[in-house]
């Protein structure tokens, strides 16, 4: 039954894009809407479950905790962002600290080969 009105729905149709209202192929097959239903949907979901209600004090109270959680969040973000800094300060210091003891080491092993081998030719030319 749908698709016979479908059918000749679309044959008079002039409009290619049709928004759904009363009078048309659905509310012909499907009867007029009722208050508190979602058309073609029965009795859940309802339409204040699917788009909410638009003035309810409810609504007002959970914006203002939104609100407030979103204060919060900025807050905690800033921290975060300060917090960042700093490590990233301290990650430098290291990587200098690492790099300068990597030189003192490198320094000693040249050294104490250095050593060992002027120890040896000494050795060896007694």
């Amino acid at each position: 039954m749908i698709n016979e009105r479908l059918i000749n729905s679309e044959r008079s149709n002039d409009h290619p894009h049709n928004v759904a209202w009363e009078g048309d192929v659905y509310s012909q097959v499907l009867g007029n809407e009722k208050s508190g239903y979602v058309h073609g949907l029965g009795l859940d979901p309802t339409p204040s479950l699917l788009w909410g209600r638009k003035f309810f004090l409810g609504n007002i109270i959970a914006e203002d905790k939104y609100n407030e959680a979103v204060k919060e969040l900025k807050t905690k973000i800033t921290e975060l962002k300060d917090l960042n800094v700093k490590q990233n300060e301290e990650m430098s210091l290291m990587k200098w600290e690492l790099s300068w003891i990597s030189q003192v080491i490198r320094k000693l092993l040249i050294m104490s080969y250095l050593y060992l081998k002027i120890s040896m030719e000494f050795q060896l030319s007694r």
